[in-house]
């Protein structure tokens, strides 16, 4: 395989990697591509009474589902005599229990959870076959016709469409007589009653169909009870139908609680249970929404990720993250704009330095440190002394510079001044022995030509550095450095002219 047939691939690769990681998390974790987006969050307090019998006692409480468009963030408990175990008798991971072993008078739990609007789903529901198993459902003698007779009309007024179907059969039911109905109820070999005859009379239609129980997160409703509702499978998503009116209902301010016929709470050893929902509603940052949703979840790119990390280190890496940043501009300057620099990576270095010492105030001491130390410089090239103890000494050199303008500085009251420490002492050094060699062979022209490249790259660097935008999307999408690499390599084959030397060569392509 050709060179360039491989360094091909590799960007494909790279570009494929980075993107589609970017685009996943976006869509299906939820992080937002700009810095300053936030979501609706809603606090859901579900509260547990009942009385105790004197007894040991246990309260199991399933939790909720993620949606499409509505993902938890986090999950607590608040109950002063109960402890929160896991499901170990049926091993569900979908419920939260707690046991007491003399719960006795009024007892009390909370279970609180908070949840967010976001773009796309970390759980999302299988696809069902193309026709539901519907073997087990018998209608006998005349609750058979009936329902027959009722699949023929849903069928022909919905066609082919489940949700229309759905909702045809819903409009059936309701203006049947109250004798026809509760034949049919009766019939039904389901104790669930009536959404239980709808799934039924659904699933012999060829529809999919499941109960669901959730919560209208709207602001105006802090307190309500969880709503009864119908999944319904269109043959691409799953549509949520109020059954009552027979409406399709949106999800973004829905909170699936439970789907199925299993009951939402149970308590052993207690009477006079009851559960209420609260509701209140907040703001919050989209990317730390995403990534505590992620951390709830498990998942696997935020699992094993720098958002794994201590805050301290996930603050290094936030600025390590955009040194990348600066190595494009050193590749996109040097090798398609023609711009020298002293030395490959020192602009980098000084635009770190920038950092800390703001701009401005930064070429100054730059300028500043450079100037003396040339100066300096310049005396030991008449003493001719070997090249290590030569740089050596031009390390003590800018130590001596740095104390000296540090404590002019806090003599005149001029905090700036301090910050020349931020400055790498050894690229300092470097730089000034190689600005001294380009001096004494080429000229001072060079030399500013040089230095001026390298800061005036170090100061494009610092302006990307500083940029918001580009800090919030490299360390919440770090799998873009990939890309970022691409580019570098695409750059790297590059073998054209430079844009300042389009000028040099302007009269040869006169002449053709």
């Amino acid at each position: 395989m050709k060179t360039k047939t491989q360094l091909r691939i590799i960007i494909l690769i790279l570009v494929t990697l980075g993107l589609g990681a970017a685009i996943y998390k976006n869509q299906v974790l939820g992080f937002s591509f700009f810095p300053q987006e936030k979501v609706d969050t809603w606090t859901v307090e579900a509260k547990i009474t009942f009385t105790g019998e004197g007894g040991p006692s246990t309260v199991t409480l399933h939790k909720p589902d993620s949606t499409v468009n509505i993902s938890t963030i986090s999950q607590e408990t608040v109950s002063d005599s109960f402890v929160t175990t896991k499901n170990a008798i049926s091993g569900d991971e979908d419920s939260v229990v707690w046991k007491n072993d003399k719960a006795e008078g009024e007892q009390i739990i909370y279970y609180r959870v908070q949840a967010y609007k976001k773009k796309g789903t970390s759980k999302l529901k299988a696809i069902p076959a193309e026709a539901p198993d519907a073997s087990n459902i018998v209608f006998e003698g005349a609750a058979g016709k009936a329902v027959d007779q009722i699949i023929k009309d849903i069928k022909k007024a919905g066609g082919d469409n489940p949700v229309l179907i759905t909702q045809a059969l819903l409009k059936n039911l309701a203006a049947s007589k109250k004798d026809h109905l509760k034949m049919l109820l009766e019939s039904n070999d389901s104790n669930t009653g009536f959404l239980g005859l709808v799934n039924n009379i659904l699933a012999k239609a060829g529809v999919h169909s499941f109960r669901a129980k959730g919560l209208f997160l709207d602001k105006k409703s802090r307190t309500q009870k969880l709503t009864t509702l119908l999944e319904v499978f269109d043959g691409k998503e799953w549509q949520i139908i109020n059954p009552k009116t027979g409406k399709v209902c949106t999800q973004d301010d829905l909170l699936i609680w439970h789907t199925g016929d299993g009951s939402i709470f149970e308590v052993t050893g207690g009477k006079d249970s009851k559960l209420v929902f609260s509701i209140n509603t907040g703001r919050m940052m989209a990317g730390r929404a995403a990534i505590l949703a992620g951390k709830n979840t498990g998942a696997a790119l935020i699992d094993f990720s720098i958002y794994s990390l201590p805050i301290a280190e996930q603050n290094t890496f936030k600025l390590l993250l955009l040194i990348p940043l600066g190595a494009l501009v050193v590749v996109i300057l040097r090798n398609l704009v023609g711009i020298q620099t002293s030395g490959t990576f020192m602009p980098i270095l000084i635009a770190l330095a920038f950092l800390q010492t703001s701009l401005v105030w930064g070429l100054i001491l730059f300028l500043v440190v450079v100037s003396v130390g040339l100066l300096m410089r310049s005396y030991l090239s008449h003493l001719n002394l070997l090249l290590v103890p030569r740089i050596s000494a031009v390390l003590v050199f800018v130590i001596i510079i740095f104390i000296a303008i540090s404590v002019i500085s806090i003599k005149m009251d001029f905090q700036q001044g301090l910050r020349v420490t931020f400055f790498p002492m050894i690229i300092i050094s470097w730089t000034i022995e190689r600005m001294s060699v380009l001096w004494e062979e080429e000229g001072p022209r060079d030399v500013f030509v040089q230095g001026g490249g390298s800061l005036f790259t170090a100061s494009i660097i610092y302006l990307l550095m500083t940029n918001r935008f580009l800090e919030h999307l490299v360390f919440s999408f770090p799998e873009l450095l990939l890309v970022l690499l691409a580019v570098i390599l695409i750059i790297g084959s590059y073998s054209g002219y430079r844009l300042s030397e389009l000028r040099r060569f302007e009269p040869m392509i006169r002449e053709k």
